[in-house]
């Protein structure tokens, strides 16, 4: 939680299991409700963060599902609705003081699995509207809490967006925005439309009300919004590069929020053209992943799926450089001077950084290309230019030597390039399927890589010929499973009844230090191959707690492999396992990380290793008594 005057943190809590999903404050900003992929609801007090109730919807209500996605107080504050995907949407009353929670009012809707429905509280009485059914009927029921009264009945001509539905502050009128760009205003009591559809040509729509009455209207593009007077049909301003998953209104409706790049906070108000952008001090969105240099003493972090990457000093736990710097962003911005305005407003993504963090790629989406910045001069080497660049958004990296950069295109083709000259020298056919991980071989020649829906292979990107593919059939030697027998024999007579394409399609893959194997992160087990004849020389089953090994890394000294979990329901901290090759035993487990682990990297000397998570945290750890570095 931030100040918004300042942006400067105030407070960190709702730390721990899964993600958060949904925050809301209550209308006196005396609580603050958030959402948790554990299924857990919680109620906190603004002023000293306790919390006040936990609401297990899962346990409650049976639902398969406990990511909210629409969470909103009643004006009493004593009601909190919350709406899924799920069948299983329902209302909760809270009173402060009281410890125990109930449901109270379960919303029955039809055909609704994989949609989540908007919901809200009417500002005069205990009234809630929502979403009666599904797929068909599309139908608006409002309803009396405290009398369980229905007070009408809507009849829509489309599905809702997900944030479409308000009050007036009257509570005599209700706003309704569809999934075709529409928006709607019935009289509540009359059961009759008070305003026709209004169409729109944005992608999304979110109405909001003033205090006075004033309907206002979010037209959300791909990168700029829209803002309307829907009642005058009269635009009030647009501005632009925005996210436009993340925007809401204020409760007066006078103000928008939307986040830019680097999590920079736009703040754009009624009636002035200009807009507040800033960033929260020092605030960082998930580390998506690690990696040493400079003899162990700078770390490298990914954020923002590949938007930029922070420079830490490891010895202070200090940022060093944010990449790409002020000074980059403004040669980018003057070579984009013959850009039309729609393209200016296209934000690169970085695509990689070389292994010894020498060089960053950064991919230019308007004009298709990937440059090449000498990160230590901030200077331009070379461009990587083709047609085909403007599909890339998968495998993106450099090989180990730091000689070839790997580019990939939704086909599955990738293309090969020298990072020196910036000349194309091949291209890998693809077939079709999205690529879902690479690794290079340490000699940077050798490419693995995984096709959705494939088990793997093995690449020469100089020839450009297929050394092999990764066999997808199980082992039929009994001895190179690594588990208890019973849970050998359940898993393979499990995966004797399933197509061989989901037995072995690994979400990561990386290479021993030496060159001489392969591992694999799959759903259930780790794999071991021979990375000359491809085939399987272990096969480790997972226990339940640290399944999706998506997170893997050798030591550098090649005797062991570390892998990181996923979250699952139940756990309150995530696995952290060091694995010995040459016996596949899990020697020792640590946890620390509240949710998804997302990357493992390791100091050159192997003495410390560190770990990046979901939960939005970097840990270093000591290595030596575990590994004996």
């Amino acid at each position: 939680m931030y100040d918004r005057s300042s942006l400067k943190p105030v407070a960190l809590f709702d730390e721990e299991n899964g993600m958060v999903s949904a925050v809301i404050f209550s209308h006196d900003n005396q609580l603050i409700t958030t959402s948790n992929s554990d299924g857990v609801m919680k109620v906190w007090d603004t002023q000293t963060l306790q919390c006040l109730a936990k609401i297990d919807h899962r346990e409650n209500v049976g639902a398969t599902s406990g990511r909210f996605i629409n969470l909103c107080f009643s004006q009493d504050n004593q009601y909190l609705a919350a709406s899924s995907f799920d069948k299983q949407n329902v209302v909760y009353e809270w009173r402060k003081n009281i410890e125990a929670s109930f449901t109270n009012f379960p919303i029955d809707v039809e055909d609704t699995v994989g949609h989540s429905f908007p919901i809200c509280f009417s500002p005069i009485g205990n009234l809630i509207a929502y979403v009666s059914s599904g797929n068909t009927n599309h139908t608006i029921t409002i309803t009396d809490i405290e009398t369980d009264e229905h007070i009408a009945q809507l009849n829509c001509l489309a599905p809702l967006a997900y944030q479409g539905l308000v009050f007036s502050p009257c509570g005599q009128y209700i706003a309704v925005a569809n999934q075709n760009n529409e928006v709607l205003v019935w009289d509540v009591y009359n059961n009759a439309l008070r305003m026709e559809p209004t169409a729109y040509n944005g992608k999304r729509l979110i109405p909001a009300y003033t205090p006075d009455g004033m309907l206002r209207v979010a037209e959300l593009y791909d990168n700029k919004v829209a803002i309307w007077d829907a009642i005058q049909k009269e635009k009030l301003d647009t501005f632009g590069r925005i996210s436009t998953a993340h925007l809401r209104f204020s409760t007066d409706g006078a103000r928008i929020a939307t986040i830019l790049s680097r999590s920079e906070l736009c703040v754009w108000t009624v009636g002035n053209p200009s807009t507040k952008v800033t960033s929260p001090a020092d605030h960082k969105p998930v580390p998506h992943s690690v990696a040493f240099s400079n003899k162990g003493k700078t770390l490298a972090s990914g954020h923002a799926f590949g938007m930029y990457h922070v420079f830490w000093n490891v010895a202070q736990r200090k940022t060093e450089q944010i990449f790409p710097t002020p000074k980059i962003q403004a040669q980018r911005t003057a070579l984009t001077e013959n850009l039309t305005a729609e393209e200016k407003q296209q934000w690169y993504r970085l695509s990689a950084v070389s292994p010894c963090e020498e060089r960053l790629a950064l991919r230019d989406l308007p004009r298709g290309a990937v440059e090449i910045w000498d990160i230590v001069s901030e200077t331009l080497i070379t461009k990587l230019s083709d047609s085909n660049l403007s599909r890339s958004w998968r495998a993106t990296s450099f090989s180990s030597t730091g000689e070839h950069f790997i580019s990939s295109a939704r086909t599955g083709d990738i293309d090969v390039w020298n990072t020196q000259s910036g000349e194309k020298i091949n291209t890998l056919p693809g077939d079709n399927r999205d690529i879902l991980t690479t690794a290079f071989h340490p000699d940077g020649r050798q490419l693995a890589v995984v096709p959705r829906g494939s088990s793997g292979m093995l690449w020469d990107i100089v020839t450009r010929e297929q050394i092999g593919v990764f066999p997808t059939e199980l082992p039929e030697d009994i001895s190179v499973y690594r588990g208890d027998p019973e849970q050998i024999h359940q898993y393979i007579e499990k995966y004797k009844k399933i197509g061989d394409r989901y037995k072995c399609c690994p979400l990561k893959l990386t290479f021993s230090p030496c060159g001489t194997m392969i591992a694999c992160g799959i759903q259930e087990h780790i794999r071991l191959r021979d990375a000359v004849t491809l085939e399987t020389r272990m096969l480790i089953l997972l226990p339940e707690t640290c399944s999706r090994p998506f997170a893997l890394t050798f030591s550098p000294c090649g005797k062991y492999l570390i892998s990181g979990a996923w979250w699952r329901k139940g756990l309150e901290k995530v696995s952290i396992r060091i694995w010995e090759v040459a016996t596949g035993q899990n020697i020792h487990t640590f946890c620390a990380h509240t949710t998804d682990v997302q990357d493992l990297a390791f100091t050159p000397d192997g003495k410390i290793l560190a770990s990046s998570s979901y939960d939005g945290t970097i840990l270093l750890w000591d290595m030596k008594p575990f590994i004996g570095t």
